[in-house]
């Protein structure tokens, strides 16, 4: 899943933080009973990208752990991929406007919380952006090698806008579009969905403190093996680095998801300007302002992943002041001035340590 792609910073650096402690890690083989005090890493892959999992004191079977881990995130992807073409959102796309269209019950949860942030944000997050998405070169579609027209760009805008869908009142999982060719893509929130899957089946499972992360995209509870808050790394925003090889510094949390969107992994030059994979959907214009990389504290990953989004989308100002009304949310800026990298952060967020 792309598009609106997102990036967690300081992902290399998460194992490495969690303290000492016996570990194992697998994919295939099952375990037997753990002793409480171990460390056991789970991976696996999904929407393109790795997920990893960290769980303290683990007991059970981590074979049958990790099956249920890899289906519970499995199935966000097969039902809301843009890059599949017979998943539940692709198939939408392709179907025609004023036509009832029935989505399974996690699907409509997900568009219908991408509903909700977009009149919360006023359009700065909008999950039916994918025409815009494609047509600016991020998405499945080909790549121009040129940046689009104004006439170009209106006529994708024509095709979007949250306020041209709706759920049918009889039926809550059914959605219906009223503009022709509307197309969704919910690469800015379904992989924090799929990050709170797993960390329902690791609930479930009566697991208390762990770490889940896919493809940037994070979430813990409890705390980490020296019973200490989980510590996590959070990148300088720098052209081409590598995750975790140049940090803004480390924050220790516990119970909270995070989310993290920034300018400088994934673009384009177009005309010789480099152009940001962020696209604002109230102009059909990618963003261009100093904000370069916002961090996202909230209670679920879905809300933390299309919240860092549309702050990036709304830059550093209007984003504080959203985030600032929202109870339970917080937010870490960090803006680019010249050479130079200026930090901001909401009251709640933790305090940064410098490495």
């Amino acid at each position: 899943m792309d598009g609106y792609r997102k990036f967690l910073f300081g992902v290399a650096m998460l194992l490495a933080c969690l303290g000492c402690g016996q570990e194992s890690s697998t994919t295939t083989s099952p375990s037997t009973q753990a002793p409480v005090g171990s460390v056991f890493q789970l991976h696996g892959d999904t929407m393109g990208v790795r997920w990893n999992v960290t769980t303290i004191g683990l007991n059970g079977d981590l074979a049958k752990l990790t099956v249920a881990l890899q289906d519970a995130v499995g199935q966000v992807d097969e039902h809301m991929s843009t890059y599949k073409p017979d998943s539940e959102i692709s198939r939408f796309g392709m179907a025609p406007a004023n036509q009832d269209f029935a989505v399974s019950a996690d699907t409509a949860f997900v568009v219908q919380e991408a509903q909700r942030i977009s009149a919360l944000t006023k359009g700065a997050f909008d999950a039916t952006v994918m025409p815009l998405v494609d047509l600016w070169g991020f998405g499945p579609a080909e790549t121009s090698p040129t940046a689009p027209t104004k006439e170009q760009i209106a006529e994708a805008l024509s095709r979007c806008g949250y306020s041209n869908l709706a759920f049918s009142e009889e039926d809550p999982r059914v959605m219906v579009k009223t503009t022709a060719g509307l197309r969704l893509d919910l690469s800015a929130i379904a992989k924090g969905y799929g990050v709170d899957a797993m960390c329902a089946v690791l609930d479930a499972a009566n697991h208390e403190n762990y770490l889940v992360e896919v493809g940037g995209e994070l979430r813990v509870k409890g705390v980490s093996i020296d019973g200490t808050p989980w510590r996590i790394g959070i990148d300088t925003p720098r052209d081409m680095t590598l995750l975790g090889t140049q940090l803004q510094g480390a924050i220790e949390v516990g119970g909270i998801a995070i989310a993290t969107s920034g300018d400088y992994r994934n673009y384009r030059e177009l005309n010789g300007k480099r152009i940001s994979h962020i696209i604002d959907p109230r102009t059909g214009y990618p963003v261009n302002h100093g904000l370069a990389s916002v961090s996202i504290l909230a209670p679920t990953c879905l809300e933390a992943d299309a919240l860092a989004t549309a702050c990036m989308v709304l830059g550093p100002e209007q984003a504080m002041a959203l985030i600032e009304r929202l109870d339970g949310i917080e937010i870490f800026l960090i803006v680019r001035e010249g050479e130079e990298f200026l930090e901001r952060k909401s009251a709640g967020f933790p305090e940064i340590e410098t490495l």
